[in-house]
């Protein structure tokens, strides 16, 4: 199209100097060479980036080694559909708080593709990041291809998708819990008990570094039995009141911090690493997150001169009578965002290669790929499927108002869940009860 374009300017050029021999003035002369110069610059660009002149960059969560080993390759095969491109730049973010990467934006100088921090309200997304496509349209594409929306657009698309549930140490079970992979709550509760008389932690929550608790309000949606129950919130003006799956799901938290499953110290951030040693070495029993971390803790057992399977994944047994008859929900979850610096000098190419980062990165991560047609699964997961009594589900987009509400009642519900230990872990650790009267209190104040 462009050779025609230069083509086509080229002919109008020649008439004109036609015209000019005609008894035009100087003027017109002097178009039809500034003309002539502006093709020789274009077509001087397009052997210019043919030649592979464009150089792109990415910043990611993960280390540099991570980089060579398993991202090179991707760009190489883009590469491959975009000669122009000759190299992608890449910055690590491993370690780099969500606050720290919020600075990183606001300062304004950022990588063409990047993490979208998670603290980020929606309404900011478009100070920092290029629309990616409309919302509807994103998500009959991709899994939570709407996730990262305002106004109709998508600013984000997931690198990945997971099932939530348990990591579970074999071993454990074997050697503590008479080889008892629990299938409902009240197993999960005598394993728990076991591994506690035995002083083995039950399950690493890892509170402190808030990020990880995300899964508990998850787990609210998943006990509701309706997909769309985070939204609820918005017109609930007491969503902690007795009988509400939110409350019956941070019961669950509040119940095994009180009789001790949990690791002694939750306050201390960062022990992610410290969480994955302990169940690859048998020290703790089960860790609630996403099937994402299933390779990590195995990788951390081997480590440790351990079986890589002795590490397993399961559902999160909630309630009691599982059955084919009355299965036990299992949501299937988004994991990060990449998104495309809205100034990006090379946007539209950013665009692609956004695309085509998070297509092709998931399983180098532990994870599912993300298209709904055609995605590739975890080879080492597809048993969860076949589980007779599981059903999987996805959930609608939160509604941004969410996180504006959870900004006036100071409660990161359905975001960090940093809350959790606050009002729900520490209490009750201290001799209390949950306060979720305190709860429902400050996020009444958004209906004052």
């Amino acid at each position: 199209m462009k050779k025609k374009w230069i083509a086509a300017i080229m002919t109008a050029a020649m008439v004109m100097t036609t015209l000019a021999g005609c008894g035009s003035s100087t003027g017109t002369a002097t178009e039809t060479d500034s003309t002539a110069a502006e093709t020789q610059e274009t077509e001087a660009a397009d052997d210019s980036t043919a030649a592979g002149d464009v150089t792109l960059s990415l910043a990611f969560h993960y280390p540099e080694d991570f980089y060579e080993e398993n991202i090179v390759p991707v760009v190489d095969e883009f590469k491959k559909l975009h000669p122009e491109l000759k190299e992608v730049k890449f910055t690590t973010l491993s370690g780099a708080s969500d606050e720290q990467q919020v600075t990183r934006l606001t300062g304004g100088q950022y990588e063409d593709v990047i993490l979208v921090p998670s603290v980020l309200l929606a309404s900011e997304l478009p100070n920092y990041f290029a629309p990616l496509g409309d919302a509807t349209e994103m998500a009959s594409k991709y899994y939570y291809g709407d996730y990262m929306q305002y106004e109709g657009q998508s600013y984000g698309i997931p690198i990945g998708i997971v099932y939530e549930g348990l990591l579970y140490n074999k071993t454990v079970l074997d050697t503590y819990c008479d080889g008892v992979v629990p299938k409902t709550l009240d197993e999960l509760y005598a394993d728990l008990e076991k591994c506690k008389e035995n002083g083995i932690t039950g399950i690493y929550t890892n509170a402190g570094s808030v990020w990880t608790m995300r899964y508990w309000d998850n787990l609210a949606i998943t006990m509701s039995g309706d997909d769309d129950y985070a939204n609820k919130i918005l017109t609930d003006q007491t969503p902690w009141a007795e009988g509400s799956a939110l409350r019956e799901a941070d019961d669950i938290l509040a119940d095994f911090a009180k009789k001790g499953y949990v690791e002694a110290d939750v306050v201390t951030a960062d022990q992610w690493d410290s969480s994955l040693t302990s169940i690859g070495g048998g020290k703790t029993a089960f860790i609630f997150t996403g099937t994402w971390a299933l390779s990590q803790a195995q990788e951390h057992a081997e480590e440790l001169g351990l079986s890589a399977d002795s590490i397993g994944f399961i559902p999160f047994p909630y309630k009691n009578d599982v059955s084919a008859d009355n299965k036990l929900r299992m949501r299937i979850a988004q994991d990060l965002f990449m998104g495309v610096n809205k100034n990006s000098e090379n946007l539209e190419l950013a665009k692609e290669f956004c695309a085509f980062f998070c297509e092709n990165m998931a399983l180098a991560l532990g994870m599912n790929e993300i298209m709904i047609d055609g995605g590739e699964n975890q080879p080492d997961l597809a048993f969860l499927q076949d589980l007779d009594y599981v059903e999987t589900y996805t959930s609608p987009a939160k509604d941004p108002k969410i996180q504006e509400m959870a900004g006036t009642a100071e409660i990161d519900v359905y975001s960090f869940d940093g809350y959790l230990l606050d009002y729900v872990m520490l209490p009750v650790m201290n001799g209390g009860e949950p306060e979720y009267d305190k709860l429902n209190e400050l996020w009444g104040k958004n209906f004052q």
